[in-house]
């Protein structure tokens, strides 16, 4: 069974942090979408250019994976910067898309799904990675894979009372809710790099 060098454990958590980020970037763009009916002319133009912007957004994160996937080493920084200041520029307009459709619950219950799903595909993934694993090695891979999946379900009640939370409360903002949502993503950040190193760990002979 091959080792996997701590580059290529670099490549996959970048790849998965990418692909998280991008996920919440599509539901941004399709919750504003799925509204687009209910917002008047001038809001309406507004929400499908940053549709449209946001879609443009997608597919350059999109390029940038598949060239760190196939390069490794030689465009990962690179990639890694591009994909900073993508999500720097989406976090910057977030406020404002949220404002025009003027619900901010359905924005952040879209945005927490997509997290969501992103530690489920995280867990799917160190699954069919632990084929990889020596079998001397396993039981130490699948307990990282059942501390992940503690820390997806922790992530996922977390998300949920925070939203039941700020709604008791009265505070709609989106800045509270962004800031839930950012605790949340700082988490699921923090357990990738964790299961990478764990697995890099696990696949030594």
């Amino acid at each position: 069974m091959s080792e996997q060098s701590p580059l290529q454990s670099s490549v996959n958590v970048f790849v998965d942090w990418a692909k998280a980020r991008l996920d919440e970037m599509a539901a941004n763009a399709g919750t504003l979408q799925d509204n687009l009916d209910k917002l008047d002319a001038n809001s309406r133009a507004q929400a499908e250019q940053a549709v449209t912007q946001l879609n443009q957004w997608i597919e350059q994160g999109q390029s940038d994976i598949k060239e760190a996937q196939a390069q490794g080493e030689a465009s990962l920084a690179q990639a890694k910067a591009d994909m900073e200041t993508l999500w720097s520029n989406f976090q910057k307009n977030s406020g404002d898309w949220a404002g025009l459709l003027k619900d901010n619950q359905a924005l952040f219950q879209a945005r927490a799904q997509a997290q969501v799903q992103a530690w489920q595909d995280a867990v799917n993934t160190y699954m069919q990675r632990l084929n990889n694993v020596h079998e001397q090695n396993k039981s130490q891979a699948q307990a990282q894979i059942t501390q992940l999946q503690a820390e997806a379900k922790k992530a996922q009640a977390d998300l949920t009372a925070k939203a039941e939370e700020l709604a008791k409360a009265g505070q709609t903002s989106w800045g509270a809710m962004s800031e839930a949502l950012d605790q949340s993503r700082d988490a699921f950040t923090k357990s990738l790099e964790t299961a990478a190193k764990n697995f890099n760990d696990a696949l030594k002979s």
